[in-house]
C-alpha cells in the first residue's frame, strides 16, 4: 500500500495521509465563514469519518492522530506510528476505510462507497517539517474559501497546447497574456557583465508589471525569482512534472496566486530530469 518502494511502512514514522470522496458520495462537510475565520460543518457522514480517525489508537496503540480535517471531498491526517507496526501503515487506513463504509450505510444503505479508490501518503523525512505539514491541514479551510473569493488566481486548465505539446496551467491564466514577458535564461557562459546587465533588465520589468517565465532552476535563477516576488513581480513557473489530481500550491507559492501573481504550466506527462529537459523548458521559456 506503500508509494515509495524503498520505505518500511512499519516502521517508527509520521505520515501525511490524503484520501477523496467517491464521486457518488454526498459531501462529507461544508466550508464557511470567511477567509479569517473559516469553519468547517461536518455532514453526518463526515462525523462517521471523524469517529474512525480518532479510533485508529483503538485498532493500534503505537498510531496517534496529530492533526487531521474533513473537507468536502477530500480528508487529511497526520497519524504518528510511535513504534515499530505490526502491520503497514495502508492496513490500518484500509481498516478505518472499511469502518466508515459499514457505519455510512447502516445509516444511509443507498450509499455504496464513501472513498475513492486507495489514498495519498507522504512520510516525514529528515529534511521535512512536521509544523509545515500540520500548518498545511490546518489551513486546508482557509485556502478553499480564499479559491472561492478569488477563482480567476486558482484557476486549473488542462489542454494548453506550447510548441505543439499539451500542457497544464494553474494560476492567473491571465499571465500569458501580458505583453510585457521576458524568459529568464541563464548561461555558464554569461560574463559578470552581461549577468549584472540582465538583472537590472528583469528586476525592472518586474517592478513595472512584467512577467518573468523560467522554471527557476540554477541558484542563479532562483535568486532571480526572490528578487521578482521581493519586488511584488510576476511569475510564470515551469515545472517537469504534471499536477497531481488533488495538487494545489501550498505556502509560497499560495500566497502568489492569492495575489495573482503566479501560473504554473506543467506537461501533460512527467519529463525525465537532466539536462535535455532542462534545454527543452528553456525552449518554452524563450517561445512564450
Amino acid at each position: 500500500m506503500g508509494r515509495d518502494p524503498k520505505h518500511n511502512y512499519k516502521s517508527r514514522c509520521i505520515y501525511h495521509i490524503t484520501i477523496g470522496k467517491d464521486s457518488a458520495c454526498p459531501d462529507f462537510s461544508r466550508v464557511v465563514g470567511t477567509s479569517t475565520h473559516p469553519l468547517v460543518e461536518r455532514t453526518d457522514i463526515g462525523r462517521i469519518i471523524e469517529s474512525q480517525i480518532r479510533n485508529f489508537p483503538a485498532l493500534c496503540s503505537s498510531l496517534q492522530v496529530l492533526q487531521y480535517v474533513i473537507m468536502p471531498d477530500h480528508i487529511h491526517f497526520v497519524i504518528f506510528a510511535r513504534e515499530v507496526l505490526p502491520k503497514a501503515i495502508g492496513s490500518y487506513i484500509g481498516m478505518m476505510k472499511v469502518k466508515c463504509g459499514q457505519l455510512v450505510r447502516e445509516k444511509y444503505p443507498n450509499i455504496e462507497a464513501i472513498f475513492s479508490q486507495g489514498f495519498h501518503d507522504r512520510y516525514l523525512r529528515p529534511t521535512h517539517s512536521l509544523s509545515t505539514i500540520i500548518d498545511y491541514v490546518q489551513q486546508n479551510p482557509y485556502r478553499l474559501l480564499v479559491r472561492r473569493l478569488n477563482p480567476d488566481f486558482f484557476r486549473r486548465v488542462n489542454n494548453i497546447e506550447i510548441q505543439g505539446a499539451l500542457w497544464q496551467a494553474y494560476g492567473n491564466i491571465q499571465l500569458l497574456e501580458n505583453p510585457f514577458k521576458a524568459p529568464v535564461v541563464i548561461h555558464r557562459s554569461d560574463s559578470a557583465s552581461l549577468l549584472a546587465d540582465k538583472e537590472r533588465r528583469w528586476q525592472h520589468l518586474a517592478e513595472n508589471g512584467g512577467v518573468l517565465v523560467s522554471p527557476f532552476v540554477s541558484p542563479a535563477e532562483k535568486r532571480i525569482r526572490f528578487l521578482c516576488e521581493s519586488s511584488n513581480g510576476k511569475i510564470i513557473l515551469l515545472t517537469n512534472k504534471p499536477f497531481r489530481e488533488r495538487e494545489k500550491p501550498a505556502a509560497r507559492e499560495f500566497n502568489l496566486c492569492l495575489s495573482g501573481r503566479l501560473l504554473i504550466l506543467a506537461p501533460m506527462k512527467e519529463l525525465t530530469p537532466g539536462r535535455s529537459t532542462f534545454m527543452y523548458l528553456n525552449s518554452i521559456v524563450e517561445s512564450l
